[in-house]
């Protein structure tokens, strides 16, 4: 009995969970609802593909904003793949008091809301137009560059780093292996599912940026998809369900990509502990 009733609430919260995304596709094969001649009732029409018609072809915008999604999720996720890598192996390496308070800053700022560090992105691209004549505002690199900076992936990849056996290191350095070498041919190999791992979670949360874009960005045509599904739905509410179908398609194919790099990593990590 006690086995059913785990298994029910299971099911039931997958279902709640399930429920939203269900109703977004199902509907966007739904053409806009239609008076029935006979009764006069409102009816969808099923099984029709008018949205995903209408949205390539009559509001082709979409997949311009679409490019500029990608392009700023690209730049933000190898700029901060790069720029995490390098800094974690260096604050796990290097035990010295400098590191050590170096990572509490890093960990400081990763507890800070996003609306107070975008008050100090504004001022330094105010201060790099004034001084230095570059016109950061309104432009890609704009979003790209503070998410390149970002301490989550740091923090990650440092504890991952930490947790490496540290003979893997020991026995580099007696073959004579510099740093580069040990991270390139010793931690990178062993960390790749716990990079994989990042790279979901930078992924998904720069394919869904919102404040961003809105306080950097000022032009439409810059700006990513994530914003026109407001105006979707405020203005075309019939090519809204289609617009957000293919929204959520790049997020859960790199998940099914991913998932088995992080049952991997799961399973790694419980092993060590053991």
């Amino acid at each position: 009995m006690k086995n059913f009733s785990v298994k029910f609430l299971s099911v039931f919260i997958i279902v709640i969970f399930m429920f939203p995304i269900l109703y977004t596709i199902s509907h966007s094969f739904m053409d806009e609802y239609q008076l029935k001649n006979d009764d006069m009732e409102i009816v969808p029409e099923i099984f029709n593909i008018q949205q995903y018609y209408e949205i390539s072809v009559e509001k082709n915008e979409y997949f311009k904003l679409y490019i500029n999604s990608a392009m700023m999720t690209a730049g933000v996720l190898l700029g901060q793949v790069t720029v995490s890598i390098s800094a974690a192996y260096y604050l796990a390496v290097k035990k010295s008091r400098f590191s050590e308070i170096l990572f509490l800053i890093y960990t400081f700022f990763m507890l800070l809301p996003l609306q107070i560090t975008l008050i100090p992105n504004v001022l330094l691209y105010n201060s790099a137009e004034r001084y230095l004549g570059l016109s950061i505002f309104n432009t890609h690199f704009a979003v790209i560059l503070p998410g390149i900076f970002s301490t989550l992936g740091v923090f990650f990849l440092k504890q991952f780093f930490e947790s490496m056996p540290q003979s893997y290191y020991e026995i580099a350095k007696i073959d004579g292996a510099s740093n580069f070498e040990i991270l390139i041919h010793v931690v990178l190999p062993y960390s790749k599912n716990a990079i994989a791992a990042l790279c979901l979670l930078i992924f998904i949360e720069n394919w869904n940026l919102i404040e961003q874009p809105l306080i950097f960005l000022s032009a439409m045509s810059k700006m990513p998809v994530s914003i026109y599904l407001n105006t979707l739905y405020a203005s075309y509410r019939g090519i809204f369900y289609a617009g957000s179908v293919l929204f959520m398609f790049p997020v859960i194919y790199v998940f099914m990509k991913i998932r088995d790099k992080l049952k991997v990593m799961v399973l790694k990590i419980s092993d060590e502990r053991r």
